[in-house]
C-alpha cells in the first residue's frame, strides 16, 4: 500500500482552533479538518505546512512544536497526516480551496464531523487544554 505523507496546521489563537470544512468537490466532502496538503519532493514538514497555508487561506503562519498524527486508508492509500501547532504572523485566513473556516473553541471541536486522520489531533488537542485547566 502506497503511503502519502501530509502536514496539517492547528492554528490558535487563544482557546480557538481554526478547522476548515472541506468542499463537496474533494474527498471525503464536508468533512472538517486541519488545513495543509501533501510535502513535496525535498521539503521538509514547516516548509510544505508554511506553503500550504499560504495557498489555500492566504496567511503567513508560523510553524511550531509537533501536536500529533492520524492516518486514514482512502482506496490503495494510506495517508498519514502530521499536525504542528501553528499561528498567524500575517494575513486573515481566507477559504481558497475548502467551503468555510470556522473558529473553534477547543473544548467543543469534537461537535465537528472530522476527517478520520484528523480526529486524533482533536483529542490530543483537548488532552493538552485540560492539562492547562488543571494548573
Amino acid at each position: 500500500m502506497k503511503e502519502i505523507h501530509v502536514v496539517g496546521a492547528a492554528i490558535t489563537d487563544g482557546n480557538l482552533v481554526l478547522a476548515a470544512q472541506r468542499s463537496d468537490k474533494m474527498k471525503l466532502p464536508l468533512k472538517w479538518e486541519f488545513p495543509g496538503g501533501k510535502i513535496e519532493k525535498n521539503e521538509t514538514h514547516q516548509q510544505a505546512l508554511m506553503r500550504e497555508i499560504y495557498e489555500e487561506l492566504g496567511v503567513r503562519i508560523r510553524v511550531d512544536d509537533f501536536l500529533a498524527d492520524g492516518y486514514s486508508i482512502m482506496e490503495d492509500k494510506k495517508i498519514i497526516l502530521f499536525v504542528y501547532n501553528a499561528s498567524i504572523v500575517e494575513g486573515i485566513p481566507k477559504a481558497k480551496e475548502h467551503t468555510q473556516l470556522k473558529w473553534v473553541e477547543i473544548d467543543k471541536i469534537l461537535e465537528l464531523d472530522w476527517a478520520e486522520a484528523d480526529y486524533p489531533v482533536c483529542k490530543e488537542l483537548l488532552k493538552i487544554l485540560k492539562g492547562y485547566e488543571n494548573r
